[in-house]
Order: structure tokens, then sequence, then C-alpha cells
């Protein structure tokens, strides 16, 4: 009987309940990061993209420090919403049965439900391509299980309905990269790998990876080229509106990138990330990254280093076995050895590795254990310190430290051990 169920369920039908389980959960809370984006709306709308980030007063609401494509998405959310109040704001005066309570829901809280509502859209299209790639290597039925899973997968679920952040959005267009690279096919990897990090530069951790395709591939000369033209041609396009002075846009863009935004905007030891720094010193007291160690060299540049060390080993790895299991295993180790080397790490980092590391279960089941246990662990320190919903024996245990440090041990633990996994002499299982 299950199984005849399980066979007349289709993708469609998995898609839209993934919408309706998302779209029920949307209005229920945002978190401040959703507030903080609601003004530098509020201050495009009023002020245009030039100067966005050099001359504006954005007062306590924080200066912009994520880059120009998110700025757009910003900006047209906030125009949809305008447009939206507009209407309903007629129909409030001209129609009497007109619920007027909606209108003030609506003014104090329809921007930032709308901010969150494109973060269903793009937990959808993650799901889709998850399904498309596994029915691809292996067959329907194990695809129907990966869209079923990453339907009611509670990470996916609290970081886009819930939070409302926008690791959906990264991470469907950085996958779509390395994959389009796999695929020989450069201009479409390079514009979604630019889409990627100009929205958020977090998983510009993965350019090393697109290196290794493109060698691996013996990219041609003009092939290179053509791709470093269009990529930049881009870059320049997407800068024009906000460089402030008559200067070469990519000039403007290096500048604003490594001066205002891949700094971030809280320069700590840890951004309550339970990470190896978190194992040492504890998330509180917070800790600026530019302290010493032993008088010698600053945190940062000491995990600068690290991760340097680490990113070394996993691209020369995956040169040696180049298979697309083993790319996934890059994916998954390099953004594991950033979370927990780097320093400035938030809680949600973790979640890049999450989707590739699904992937792997499928061709290997000992990665399923820590796929699990890291689903919980990353669930964990985005739930620290925002506390949505009101748990009060998981608060409790969170605010002990003993907890905090056992929780960023295991996932140093599981970020060795599946790192390990390189030094294998046995490949991974093929399908």
């Amino acid at each position: 009987m299950a199984k005849n169920i399980f066979k007349k369920i289709k993708i469609y039908h998995i898609l839209i309940f993934t919408f309706i389980v998302r779209f029920i959960l949307l209005p229920w809370t945002f978190h401040g990061d959703i507030t903080v984006t609601y003004w530098w709306g509020q201050f495009t709308s009023e002020f245009g993209f030039r100067g966005f980030y050099d001359w504006i007063n954005f007062g306590g609401y924080g200066r912009p420090d994520q880059p120009m494509l998110n700025i757009f998405y910003i900006e047209g959310v906030r125009q949809i919403y305008s447009l939206l109040h507009s209407f309903f704001w007629f129909l409030n005066v001209n129609i009497p049965i007109f619920p007027s309570k909606f209108m003030e829901w609506f003014f104090l809280n329809g921007n930032q439900i709308l901010l969150k509502f494109p973060m269903i859209i793009f937990d959808i299209l993650i799901i889709y391509t998850s399904f498309k790639f596994i029915k691809i290597q292996f067959n329907e039925k194990k695809a129907k299980i990966i869209a079923i899973i990453l339907t009611f997968y509670p990470p996916m679920i609290y970081n886009s309905s819930v939070w409302g952040s926008g690791d959906s959005i990264v991470n469907f267009f950085a996958l779509l990269s390395v994959y389009f690279a796999w695929q020989k096919k450069y201009i479409y990897s390079s514009l979604f790998f630019i889409i990627s990090v100009l929205y958020k530069p977090s998983l510009l951790i993965w350019a090393p990876i697109l290196l290794v395709c493109f060698l691996k591939n013996k990219i041609k000369i003009r092939e290179l080229m053509v791709t470093i033209f269009f990529s930049l041609s881009c870059i320049s396009l997407i800068s024009f509106p906000f460089n402030p002075v008559e200067i070469n846009p990519l000039i403007w863009f290096y500048q604003t990138m490594t001066t205002k935004i891949l700094p971030g905007a809280m320069p700590q030891i840890t951004a309550n990330a339970m990470n190896i720094w978190a194992l040492i010193y504890g998330l509180l007291p917070q800790r600026l990254d530019k302290s010493l160690i032993f008088n010698l060299i600053s945190h940062r540049q000491f995990s600068l280093i690290i991760c340097s060390i680490f990113y070394l080993i996993i691209c020369f790895k995956l040169y040696k076995k180049y298979t697309i299991q083993n790319l996934l295993l890059s994916l998954v180790n390099i953004t594991l050895i950033t979370f927990m080397f780097m320093t400035r790490m938030h809680e949600r980092y973790t979640f890049p590795a999450l989707i590739p590391l699904l992937m792997l279960c499928f061709y290997d089941k000992k990665f399923i254990k820590y796929f699990f246990i890291l689903s919980i662990t990353h669930l964990l320190n985005v739930y620290n310190w925002w506390w949505i919903p009101n748990i009060k024996p998981l608060i409790f245990i969170l605010k002990q430290d003993f907890f905090v440090r056992l929780i960023s041990l295991t996932n140093l633990l599981i970020t060795l051990k599946i790192f390990s996994f390189n030094f294998k002499n046995k490949s991974l299982c093929s399908k």
C-alpha cells in the first residue's frame, strides 16, 4: 500500500506541499536581520543607489555589509511592498467591509514578510534541482526521497521561512555554478557564481573548487578569456549604479568588497559559531579577532593561514581524484573547514555543507550519520541567542558553557572525520 502511494507521488506534489508548509510558517516571525534589510530598502527608495555604501548615514540601523545584488533585491521588494500597500489602502478606503486591522499589520510587517517570501521559492528550486541531479545519477525513486527529505528538512525550513535568511538563494546559485563547471559550461558557471557572491559572499570559499574544475576540464585559453571578460563585464554592470565618483567600476568594486563587505560587520573571533574558537574560549565574552595568540600573530591571520593550508590539501586531493562524488565531498570539506577554523563565523555557516552532504549519502551510507548529527548541531547553533520558539529547557541547556563547548567539539570531530576521507585509498562508492 505504502509503495503504491509512493509511486503515485509526483515531484509537483512534493513541491506544492513544500510551498504550503513554508508559507504557513512565513508570517510567524522574522529575525532582526530582516529589520535591518528593511531599513536598507527604505533608504535606497529615498536616496537611490549611488553612494549607498559610501556616504549615507544609516544611524543605528547598521551600514550595509552585503553586496550589490542583495541591495537590488531589497529595493525590488520595497517597491513591490509600496505597490501592494497602495492597492490595499485603496481597498481599505473604498470598501467598508475591508478589515482595517489588516492595514495596520501590513504596515508593520508586510515589507519584512515579502523579504522572506522569495526564500520559499529558492527552497523549492533547490529541492527540484536536487531531485533532477539524483534522478540522473541514480533513479526517480531515490530522487523522490531526497525531495521529500528536503521538504521536511528542519534546517532549511528554519533558515528560510522562520529566520528569513538568504541561504537558499546563495546556495542555489553556487551549486548551479559548480554543476555547470563540471559540465564545462563556463559562462553559465561564472554567471551563477557571480550572482551567488554578489548576493552574499559567504560561498566565495568555493572559488578554489571551481578553479580545480576549470583546470581538470582543460579549459581552453579562448574559453578562459571569454569567461573572464564576461565576468568582469557583469561585475562592472552591477557595480555601476552604486559607484559614487567617476572612477572605474571595477576599482570601486574591489575597494568596496575588500574594505566594507568581506571584512563583515562583526570582527569577533566567533560571531556565535560553535567552532574551534567557541571550544577554546566559549561564546562569551566576545573577543575581537585582531587580538594576538602568544603575542605573535592575530587570531584572524592565524585562521586565514590554517584555512589556506586545508584548502590547498582539499583542492589537491580533488585534482588527483576528480569525480562527482569527490567534488561533492570537497564542497562539504571546504565549508566545514571554514566554519570550524575561520574567525568571524556566524551560526548559519554550516548550512552550505548540508545539501552536498545529503547527496553524498546516496553514494555511500556512511555519510548518513554525519548528515544527521550536523543537521542537529546546525539547528542548535542557529537557535542559540535567538530563542525562537521559546523552549525553556533547550534555552537553559544552550546557556550552559559546557554544552556550547560540547557542540563545538562535536562539530570539530565530524569536520576532521569527513576531511580524513580525502586520504582514504579507496575512492567513494560509485552509484
